[in-house]
């Protein structure tokens, strides 16, 4: 039997290994382009933009190299076996490919349950075909190297490369390490008033008061903390939540009223890390999903800890989706290979929960003072993640699915505090747990009425719903440590409070070591993000229905971002519900009826009561109203 065999043989024997390889992928497509068929458009763009055709190629021989890292040892194998059980050439390197994917698929179902590869090869991905494929090739390798320990001879000739091989490996390995061991020396001394944010997406206070026993890590936190019971969000979309925090301002100023607004029109001077920054401040913004979220090094940060952020996000997770990237992306490696999808809950089948934070800890250490920002989002929805700590019993599978996602956010958060611990950043330190916004998860709120006729307050989601406690009702809580110690006295404050505050607590911590959170007005503006039909009910939910209804209103930039169309944003802005919520009402303008609403809330029975509209809050609506507009138009004016 001729063992070497011709190049072009060997390309086409290759080419076998990667169709078999990428076909449960190929398998999938379909199903995920004819559910974003509406996008065409958008895809168009993206493809003519040479940042995202750079990306491709990039995940192209990314791809390609893995499966020929995995190919050529296979190929060795079966000319091995070939040679040594005289078998037809052909027949073994057929079969030895075949066992070889058979490993993969299998191993991949077993450490990777939630990957719709394994949903694809159905009967193949068992633990048992893992046991019997891993024994026949761990057999034929064990023969294979025992031949060769057998002929080899320690000449110096043999010696070289078996040097260079050693040096290769153990340099492999120390690429591969996990964060947490490389840095074992990188814990700084004497910190002075580090400011933690912990920012947990979707967590709705209502749900945390009680489910909190699911979630141990941020139950001793909290028990230890100033809590604000009251707390509510300006808008319940990430991005404009988290603008407000870093600003101190509604999105009708700091210009982030929708989520992926261009960044050209959204404040990116004189923010919180800005102002830390000046004061010899290391800022860290940890963020493990970006496709809504544009944070980066532009907002006043050193450092930015994350997927990369662009249209690929939205593209290439069902791609990597694959065992072999599915391994890849538990590494370091990943970040030059697949940057879209290493620690990106958007890829949750191979979400890397600890690699996150290991990540964020690899950034701060060393600090003298640190601003730490971090925001976890595998809580969001779909709620699917392979790090859930629980199995929750409630008849209601989006919010039993959501409290399990949210028990892996705890073990990051007891993770992280672990590692700032360890750094000594919590020797002298605020640490504040807040949420963006919560989540309706079709649960009955309240019966109230509009217009004198009854309706009962459920839904599905954020952003949507100006009255929904369980949406726009968020944590926020305060805990000052010292000498890695809880100092500050645990208290459950009232009073209600906005994420528009905490910047001010923020400044004030850092200039007196005081921790002291006040409102900056009695009453806030409050308003609802982009709005689609198709999202309004998760139990419809179609992708293909929220692309088509999407279709129109993005672009993408030169960096291969996806952003809002800027002529786009007058229509959008005047299909928001804008609001005037006050501590014992909330007024506001419901923009499907022209009309304006008021409710008197009882907090203490969780009512809503309807009233006539107060001149005032009407008249500060408006003028909220008015800036909105103006912002709308930004772009117009430039």
């Amino acid at each position: 039997m001729r063992r070497d065999l011709s190049w072009t043989t060997e390309c086409l024997w290759f080419a076998l290994f990667v169709l078999l390889y990428e076909a449960p992928v190929g398998w999938m497509l379909p199903g995920w382009m004819h559910g974003n068929a509406g996008a065409s458009a958008t895809v168009q763009e993206a493809l003519a933009t040479p940042a995202v055709q750079r990306e491709i190629l990039r995940h192209l021989l990314a791809h390609l190299a893995l499966i020929g890292a995995c190919y050529l040892p296979l190929r060795s194998l079966a000319n091995f076996a070939a040679v040594r059980w005289q078998l037809d050439g052909r027949l073994a390197r057929l079969a030895y490919l075949l066992l070889g994917w058979m490993l993969l698929a299998a191993g991949n179902a077993v450490w990777f349950p939630l990957s719709n590869y394994s949903v694809a090869v159905g009967g193949v991905a068992t633990p048992w075909v893992l046991v019997v494929v891993a024994a026949l090739l761990g057999v034929t390798a064990a023969l294979w190297a025992w031949d060769r320990v057998r002929v080899l001879t320690f000449s110096r000739r043999a010696a070289a490369p078996l040097l260079v091989a050693g040096l290769a490996g153990v340099a492999g390995s120390l690429w591969l390490v996990p964060l947490r061991e490389a840095q074992g020396e990188a814990a700084m001394a004497a910190p002075r008033r580090n400011v933690i944010l912990i920012g947990i997406d979707s967590l709705s206070a209502a749900l945390l008061e009680r489910e909190q026993h699911h979630l141990p890590h941020l139950q001793a936190l909290l028990r230890s903390s100033v809590r604000y019971e009251r707390a509510y969000t300006p808008l319940a979309r990430t991005f404009p939540a988290w603008m407000s925090v870093l600003s101190g301002q509604p999105p009708a100023v700091h210009g982030a009223i929708f989520n992926l607004r261009n960044l050209e029109h959204v404040q990116r001077e004189g923010l919180l890390p800005h102002t830390l920054k000046a004061q010899a401040y290391r800022t860290v913004y940890a963020i493990d999903e970006r496709r809504f979220n544009h944070i980066d090094e532009g907002f006043g940060f050193d450092a930015v800890v994350g997927p990369e952020a662009g249209v690929l996000d939205f593209a290439v997770q069902a791609v990597n989706d694959s065992p072999l990237t599915n391994l890849l992306l538990q590494t370091r490696l990943a970040h030059l290979l697949l940057p879209y999808s290493r620690v990106n809950v958007a890829s949750h089948a191979n979400y890397d929960a600890a690699g996150f934070v290991e990540e964020i800890a690899a950034a701060t250490a060393g600090a003298p003072r640190l601003f730490l920002a971090t925001h976890f989002l595998a809580g969001h929805f779909p709620f699917q993640s392979r790090h859930a700590r629980i199995r929750h019993g409630s008849t209601n599978g989006f919010l039993a699915r959501h409290v399990e996602a949210l028990s892996g956010v705890d073990a990051q958060v007891g993770h992280l505090l672990a590692e700032l611990r360890r750094q000594g950043h919590l020797e002298d330190a605020l640490v504040v747990v807040l949420s963006d916004h919560g989540e309706q998860l079709g649960e009955l709120e309240a019966h109230t009425t509009r217009d004198g006729h009854p309706v009962e307050l459920k839904g599905y989601g954020h952003g949507v719903d100006l009255l929904s406690d369980h949406a726009n009702r968020v944590v926020l809580a305060l805990v000052q440590f010292a000498g890695g110690q809880v100092v500050s006295e645990p208290e459950v404050r009232h009073e209600q409070v906005s994420l528009l505050d905490l910047r001010g607590a923020v400044e004030h911590y850092v200039r007196t070591g005081e921790v002291a959170l006040q409102p900056a007005q009695a009453c806030m503006p409050v308003e609802t993000g982009l709005r689609l039909n198709a999202i309004r009910d998760y139990r419809k939910l179609k992708a293909g229905d929220v692309v088509r209804e999407a279709q129109g209103l993005y672009e993408i930039d030169v960096q291969g971002r996806m952003r809002l169309k800027e002529e786009m944003l007058p229509v959008l802005v005047r299909t928001k519900d804008v609001g005037w919520r006050c501590p014992d009402r909330i007024t506001y303008y419901r923009a499907a009826q022209g009309r304006y609403y008021t409710y008197r809330i009882d907090a203490g029975h969780g009512t809503l009561r309807e009233e006539r509209p107060d001149p005032q809050d009407v008249a500060a609506i408006e003028h909220y109203r008015r800036q909105l507009e103006r912002q709308a138009s930004a772009s117009r004016a430039h």
